[in-house]
């Protein structure tokens, strides 16, 4: 009687044409044909890997055992095709037995419709899995030595730059893209100077910034991808690196040196490291209304963002609850998230006795203060090892207390000699110095108003008043003003 079969066909790449889906499925074919059987259905798995997928968990294995049709025989090209962990292509066939039916191979010389075939079959399996391993192990040293080296691995280069091919060797290396890297640089410093993730989303979509590539079309910018860009250690030279991570998430690791300091490549980077990890502390300690959506779509001025306090409340560092702006009675204010404490339409307040006490007052220029040399090292030793004390008190295991040990003492010896070093201080001017009384007048949007506010007060308090409708006068009895130069205040005297 001919033997009725099914073909089943999978592969991982699809541009691997030695073993392609069609000449998988012609083979078997021809084998089948070769025997007189008949092929009454095939199924396929494109794409799927063997070693991250049980058969099982294939749409297309699936498809073959619920099929209605009655098969004695299932035609592979080889065994690897069908699993490559022996378990697997156990499981697969006992579900295959259930049915009465067994595994053909084609390029192998497997029947497993008779015991002789299952024993030899299975001997292949174990040969398929420590290929599958070895194949991984080699994939992963490469890998490793590609980033070791600062080579381009594969995958998606971060927006803002390029991979351009190695001076120094074969391979490739990550590059600015000059057509967006400037996109970067001022989005960075943006969120840098205090203004919010999304005022920079807005700015991205005003200028028409290229957005990153994605699988499906994108109007424009969005929140998650701008925090997501801000977030990458690329912008301050540094390589993520995770060894094990399965996921989609980047990780939070860099790869680092045998010191277990972060290689920094400053051809690659955007800002210090020093900058950057401060960058993400401002992303991470966000608690104004204008990290969530909503703000974006109230009708309500940030020029005061980030500058009210409520001064009920104060710890013993003297530090209050950040008001959150919204509406209040359909007016624009602030109310303090602790004890709900709310002040509105004091907006015009602020900016009179600002211009009252710093309109005729320099404002003076924004220098930035450098340090190179060996202090440069200081806050990074300091930061890897509070990682490393973070993971010796986690750990359980002797052979890793020990390792993490040797770490802390190399740092802590680094750590003494950078000290010991005379740091190189360069101090490099960012704004030019003015006068507020002439910036304010001069400045077009929000962003640059708030940015001569920011200049001149570092917090604006307020405290409980009187309730019902008040003056201007008791509007600003309820403001302290903390003032960044308080020496430095009100009007000056005419000259005699």
């Amino acid at each position: 009687m001919s033997r009725r079969c099914c073909v089943y066909a999978r592969i991982s790449v699809t541009n691997e044409e030695s073993v392609s889906l069609d000449r998988q499925v012609e083979a078997a074919e021809q084998y089948a044909a070769a025997r007189g059987w008949t092929v009454v259905d095939t199924f396929r798995d494109d794409g799927v890997s063997a070693s991250k997928n049980k058969p099982e968990d294939r749409a297309g294995w699936r498809a073959l055992l619920d099929s209605k049709a009655s098969y004695d025989a299932v035609i592979v090209w080889k065994v690897d095709r069908l699993a490559r962990r022996v378990l697997d292509f156990l499981h697969a066939d006992e579900a295959l037995r259930a049915r009465d039916a067994g595994i053909v191979a084609v390029a192998d010389p497997v029947d497993m419709t008779t015991a002789q075939g299952r024993a030899f079959a299975t001997m292949l399996a174990v040969f398929a899995e420590m290929e599958a391993s070895a194949i991984s192990d080699r994939v992963k040293a490469a890998r490793n030595v590609l980033i070791q080296t600062g080579r381009v691995v594969g995958g998606t280069v971060p927006y803002g730059w390029l991979s351009a091919p190695s001076s120094d060797g074969p391979g490739y290396r990550l590059a600015h893209d000059p057509d967006r890297i400037g996109y970067v640089r001022t989005a960075a410093e943006r969120v840098l100077a205090g203004r919010s993730v999304y005022s920079t989303v807005a700015w991205l979509n005003e200028v028409g910034a290229p957005v990153p590539t994605q699988r499906r079309k994108q109007a424009g910018w969005s929140y998650t991808s701008v925090e997501r860009l801000l977030r990458n250690p690329v912008l301050a030279g540094m390589t993520a690196f995770n060894p094990g991570n399965v996921t989609k998430a980047r990780g939070s690791d860099v790869l680092r040196g045998p010191d277990g300091l972060p290689v920094v490549d400053e051809a690659v980077a955007v800002l210090p490291v020093g900058q950057w990890r401060a960058l993400v502390r401002r992303l991470d300690e966000r608690d104004s209304a204008q990290s969530r959506p909503v703000a974006l779509r109230a009708k309500t001025s940030g020029l005061l963002s980030g500058l009210v306090y409520c001064g009920e409340h104060l710890d013993d560092a003297g530090v209050g609850a950040r008001m959150h702006r919204g509406t209040v009675n359909g007016r624009p204010g602030y109310t303090c998230p602790t004890c709900w404490q709310v002040l509105s339409h004091f907006e015009h307040v602020v900016i009179d006795e600002f211009l009252r006490q710093k309109g005729e007052r320099v404002r003076w220029s924004v220098v930035e203060e450098v340090h190179e040399g060996g202090a440069a090292l200081l806050p990074e030793i300091e930061n890897r090892l509070t990682e490393l004390g973070t993971q010796l008190q986690a750990t359980d295991s002797d052979d890793e207390a020990a390792q993490l040990t040797e770490q802390i003492g190399s740092l802590r010896k680094m750590r003494r000699d950078a000290r010991a070093t005379r740091p190189n201080v360069v101090l490099r001017e960012r704004r030019p110095a003015g006068w507020f009384g002439v910036d304010w007048p001069a400045a077009e949007t929000d962003e640059e108003r708030r940015d001569v506010l920011g200049d001149a007060i570092e917090r604006v308090w307020v405290v409980r008043g009187s309730l019902g409708r008040r003056t201007d006068a008791q509007t600003l009895a309820r403001l302290v003003f903390e003032w960044k130069q308080p020496e430095d205040l009100g009007p000056l005297d005419p000259p005699d």
